[in-house]
This record gives C-alpha cells, sequence and structure tokens, in this order.
C-alpha cells in the first residue's frame, strides 16, 4: 500500500490541509505502537565500532600499504561508506535513540563526525533543536531554503542558487557530492554568528569541538601525504556527502513551508532498495523520525506501517530516485509556502 503513495501529483489549486500538530499525531499513534520501541537502542553500537574500525583501516591500507590505484581506488570507497554510515549513526546517537548518556554520545558523536567537520554541540542545537522544532518554518528552520524576497535581498542567496539541484546549471549536479560539509563549515565559522536564532547555543564549546576536530583532520592530512588525498579524502568526502545529502534534500526540499509544525505536511519520507534502507539504517522515513526523533530507526517502519493504516491519504512517500528526479525539475526557492519558483526564469511549481 505505502509504495502506491508515490503516485500523487501536486496541485497547488487545491486547498491546503488543516495543519496538525505534532501532539495530535503522537497521541493517535503511540497508543497503537509497541511500547518497546521507544526504548534506547544499544545495539547501534555495534555498528558504530565496525564503521570507524573499517574507516581506520581503509585510511591506513591506502596510506601504509601503498597498493596500485585501484586497490586505493576501492580503500576510498570503502572509507567513505564507512564514514557515512558514521553520519547516520550520530545522527541518531544525537537524538538519544541510542544511548541516554550525554557524556557517552557527546564523545562519540565528537569523534564519528570528524570526517564531516561537524560539532556535536553545533548538531545537537541546529539540528535537533532548530530543525526539529520549526521544521520548514522560514527563518527558523537553518536547513529551509528561502523565499523569492530573501533571495532578492541577499547577495549570498543568490550566488548559491545556480549550485542547488532544480536551477538549470550545471554545477548544481555535483551539489550531493559535497553541500553537507560545506553548509556546516559554513554555519560553524560564519553563519551561526549572524542569525539570532542561534543565540542560545553555547559558541564557545561549539568552537572548541570544530577546532579540535579540524586538528585531527590536518594532522591525518598531513600523515596521509599529498599522493593519497584523492583516496583517502576526495573520494570518501564526495561518498558521505552524497549519503547524507540526498536523504537530506529529498526529506524536506521538495515540501511546502509550514507555520504548524506538522510532519505530514513539511516531511516527505522515501523508499529504497531494502538492502539500501537497512545500511542506510532507515534514514529514509524522514515522516516517522520527525514524529518520533528518539525512536531509533530500527523501527521506523513499525511507525511507518502505523502512519500508512491511520494517515493514508496525508501521508507522502516516494521511491528516492524519483524524488531526486523531482528536485531536479523544480527550483529551491519558494515565492510562497505552497509554491517554488525559478528566480532566473521566474517559472514557478507546486510543492507537494
Amino acid at each position: 500500500m505505502a509504495n502506491s503513495l508515490h503516485q500523487f501529483e501536486p496541485d497547488a489549486t487545491q486547498p491546503v490541509p488543516a495543519a496538525r500538530s505534532l501532539g495530535y499525531y503522537r497521541k493517535a499513534l503511540r497508543s497503537a505502537l509497541d511500547p518497546a520501541i521507544f526504548e534506547a537502542n544499544p545495539w547501534r553500537l555495534g555498528w558504530y565500532v565496525t564503521c570507524l574500525g573499517g574507516a581506520v583501516a581503509a585510511f591506513l591500507g591506502i596510506v601504509l600499504l601503498g597498493p596500485a590505484w585501484p586497490l586505493k581506488l576501492l580503500l576510498g570507497i570503502v572509507l567513505g561508506i564507512c564514514t557515512g554510515t558514521l553520519g547516520f549513526i550520530c545522527h541518531e546517537l544525537s537524538h538519544g535513540s541510542v544511548v541516554s548518556n550525554r557524556w557517552v554520545r557527546s564523545v562519540l558523536g565528537f569523534l564519528g563526525s570528524c570526517p564531516f567537520l561537524t560539532s556535536p554541540t553545533y548538531w545537537a542545537y541546529s539540528h535537533d533543536r532548530l530543525h526539529h522544532g520549526k521544521a520548514q518554518k522560514m527563518l527558523n528552520d537553518p536547513d529551509a531554503f528561502p523565499t523569492l524576497r530573501i533571495y532578492r535581498s541577499s547577495r549570498l542567496v543568490r550566488y548559491i542558487f545556480p549550485f542547488t539541484p532544480g536551477s538549470g546549471h550545471k554545477r548544481s549536479y555535483l551539489y550531493f557530492f559535497y553541500w553537507f560539509g560545506l553548509h556546516n563549515v559554513m554555519s560553524q565559522t560564519f553563519l551561526r554568528f549572524r542569525g539570532r536564532i542561534y543565540d542560545g547555543m553555547d559558541h564557545r564549546r561549539v568552537t572548541l569541538e570544530f577546532l579540535g576536530q579540524l586538528a585531527i583532520v590536518t594532522a591525518l592530512f598531513v600523515y596521509a601525504g599529498p599522493a593519497n588525498w584523492a583516496f583517502a579524502f576526495l573520494i570518501p568526502f564526495m561518498i558521505q556527502n552524497y549519503m547524507m545529502m540526498s536523504y537530506i534534500s529529498t526529506n524536506h526540499n521538495l515540501s511546502p513551508l509550514t507555520s504548524e509544525n506538522d510532519p505530514l505536511a513539511n516531511s516527505l519520507s522515501v523508499s529504497n532498495h531494502p538492502w539500501l534502507e537497512f545500511l542506510n539504517l532507515n534514514f529514509g522515513y524522514h515522516v516517522e523520525h520527525h514524529l518520533f526523533p528518539t525512536v531509533n530507526g530500527k523501527h521506523a517502519k513499525a511507525v511507518h506501517r502505523e502512519l500508512v493504516r491511520q494517515f493514508p491519504d496525508d501521508y507522502k512517500i516516494m521511491p528516492k530516485g524519483e524524488a531526486m528526479r523531482r528536485l531536479y525539475q523544480t527550483a529551491r526557492i519558494y515565492k510562497n509556502s505552497r509554491e517554488l519558483i525559478n528566480p532566473e526564469t521566474m517559472q514557478s511549481y507546486p510543492t507537494l
């Protein structure tokens, strides 16, 4: 039944469905779900150790063994997959769905997110608090794309637009391979000091964590040497960014802006091959995640089945490949809350 839901076509002429609150959905769903799924899942630490160990082994294999370039390329791919999966695990750690101890979460998050140069304190504030608390609310959600008014008034937004999916520029096809890491570095070094939404963040701790990660990555960079940079850093960087960003973009960037934090309106779940869903820790089930952030991804499909049963007309899911295709068929600037627009051609598109 769920796979048939991707057949819907957005129509901006239709009336906007009444927004519902997070509490409304949680009350309706929680009573039908097994209470056990709300418990932390420490078994994910096995994934963490495996991926961290695999990343270290692949890096050392590239640097110390000095194999021929085809094997270096293979090791670089393995390294990128391991660090990308660490990104998914650190996301779960930050929400407390793996372990509840904050100190353990911070230490593991610091090490696991080193490849992305993302401070766990920054991520917890920007993602857990701001994004989850105000999803797709303009000027409050740091992940929401801007409106046409902001585009016209911001030189930075106008500069970035050609790099984004749907802009019509060739450079936009590289977006998934670098944007997650670049955006996080920009936010930690520049953007967090410009927006009042970050006023409550522990800036000193973010700076110390970011500088600590930068020191580790710089030391590894020097240790690897120029001959290994492409295999030990560039290729893994592109892979880990693609793994994260191809999901993050499809999960929200086709959806409308909302004033009420209604995950069935402002989020999209994406399905994938079962093996990829398993290896990506069910990260694509994003409506489910926004409803219950502390429920581990292992149980996302249990929430999914209940959503399909209770809210079949409101819940949105489509294959990941279809969602990515639509990203490149629509622009990333909002004409209004339910319409996207390409500011260079002035062509508009409905959101989901």
